[in-house]
């Protein structure tokens, strides 16, 4: 027992003293959620809706939409490099177990050396020429007394988590941007087609009006006013097919490929069915969402390391063995009297290293305070995208009904203005401006029509997508 007190006394006063100037450390937010889920559960007709279809863009019933995301989430460059980080941090794992369980170290050595007969051994030794031959075996085992190797361990298999959910996080926005830019490029396509046939309109109202001009029926302005009509189509026509020649590089792109294939991409179509909302959300759908999760797992991390930090100002103990074989003679290096061992502990005091470690340690403490801060502004952000979205597909809801409407109204007026111009009561240019209102009231229709598919893109990309199917990381 006298034996073991001056280890004991060694354990106690080695240790050295833990910082007293760390910040308090910051706390994680959760925000309200519970009017969002409300809404979400009035906006609702059908309460056996599930959460959302494991492949959240099947829902909208576009086979080309399907095609391009399963392509893009198998071809792209920013999954493959999500990947090879959730590689790296599974062998970063791997290392930190590794590196907790017992290190083995064999060392072979020949060396052929000659002694001066001037130097430190006098002859025969001096002046004599000899073959060295080592063999050994070392082991070492540290004693995990304070966790730290364990915390490693842990944090490991946090940032290895991290990287799951970050890959999943990129597949969501891959996907949901391969969507809404389907959906862009539709809505250009489909109001590209409709400004074409209002210019095609607009030029039959300059040609009425250029004869009433010409045979001194009218004045120069409606001519004028109708010209204006046709140098605005001509702007909105080239604006358009610009957007839609970059939205289908930006496809193309998506997708893995190259400019030069955007050709070959399928035509977009706007006929897409309008998915229902979800019915019920998971209390914990914010902490499911894979960018909130991952940041989460960096939290959890960061504690860790912070808590091997804690553990390197208390002594440590690593027990270590060698075994092997020396000799002068080679032809005897395999002899029992060839054999050479040692065993012993190995105390490592870290009174003297307070300050390092105390850096240390305050690194890893801003570490995790910088985790937080990014956790905290992720789930409030995510919390902000999925009311802006609920928010939006309301609004568009409203305008979606006042513009048919409006829609309707327009279309019998041209119907009026047919009716007379065929008995008479009306002029071919009434008609003609008639079935301009019309087509400029669907260009409107399928703008807000684009905007209701990708304002349900956004909300199941807010909503975490297919991540509320799965379980949290324990």
């Amino acid at each position: 027992m006298k034996r073991l007190l001056p280890g004991v006394f060694l354990v106690f006063v080695g240790c050295a003293e833990l910082p007293h100037d760390l910040p308090a450390r910051p706390a994680l937010k959760a925000p309200e959620t519970a009017a969002m889920l409300s809404a979400l559960s009035n906006t609702s007709t059908d309460t056996d809706i599930p959460l959302l279809q494991e492949h959240w863009w099947t829902s909208f019933g576009l086979t080309n939409l399907d095609r391009l995301i399963e392509t893009a989430l198998r071809d792209a460059p920013d999954l493959a490099a999500a990947q090879a980080r959730l590689r790296t941090a599974d062998q970063a794992e791997r290392l930190a177990r590794l590196d907790a369980q017992v290190h083995y170290e064999t060392d072979t050595s020949i060396t052929r050396e000659h002694l001066s007969k001037n130097g430190l051994f006098p002859p025969p030794i001096g002046g004599s020429t000899f073959t060295q031959t080592d063999i050994t075996e070392n082991l070492s085992y540290t004693l995990d007394w304070w966790g730290k190797n364990r915390a490693l361990i842990q944090a490991a298999g946090n940032e290895r988590q991290a990287a799951r959910d970050e890959a999943d996080a990129v597949r969501q926005t891959l996907a949901a941007a391969v969507a809404d830019t389907y959906f862009a490029w539709a809505d250009v396509e489909a109001r590209l087609a409709a400004a074409r046939a209002l210019t095609q309109s607009h030029r039959k109202e300059h040609a009425l009006l250029k004869a009433r001009f010409d045979l001194g029926l009218d004045s120069a302005q409606p001519l004028i006013d109708a010209r204006k009509k046709l140098d605005l189509d001509e702007d909105r026509t080239r604006s358009l097919d610009y957007l839609a020649r970059a939205l289908r590089y930006r496809m193309s792109a998506l997708v893995g490929s190259d400019p030069d294939h955007a050709a070959s991409l399928p035509m977009p179509e706007l006929d897409a069915r309008l998915p229902a909302l979800p019915a019920r959300l998971p209390l914990d759908w914010l902490a499911r969402r894979p960018d909130v999760a991952a940041l989460r797992s960096q939290v959890e991390a960061a504690s860790d390391r912070s808590a091997a930090a804690r553990a390197d100002f208390y002594p440590n103990l690593d027990l270590r063995m060698m075994i092997g074989l020396e000799t002068l003679d080679l032809s005897k290096l395999f002899q029992a009297n060839s054999l050479s061992a040692s065993i012993g502990p190995a105390l490592h005091l870290p009174i003297f290293n307070r300050q390092t470690l105390s850096a240390k340690l305050g690194m890893r403490e801003a570490d995790y305070a910088a985790s937080v801060a990014a956790y905290n502004r992720t789930i409030l952000e995510a919390a902000r995208q999925a009311a802006d979205a609920y928010a939006l597909i309301a609004s568009l809801e409203h305008r979606s009904q006042a513009q048919r409407l409006a829609l309707h109204e327009t279309e019998q007026t041209r119907s009026l203005a047919e009716q007379r111009r065929q008995i008479g009561l009306a002029s071919p240019l009434d008609a003609l401006e008639a079935n301009s209102a019309v087509l400029a009231q669907r260009m409107n229709e399928i703008e807000i029509q684009a905007a209701r598919l990708r304002a349900r893109v956004a909300l199941f990309k807010a909503l975490g997508g297919d991540a509320l199917h799965k379980d949290l990381a324990p």
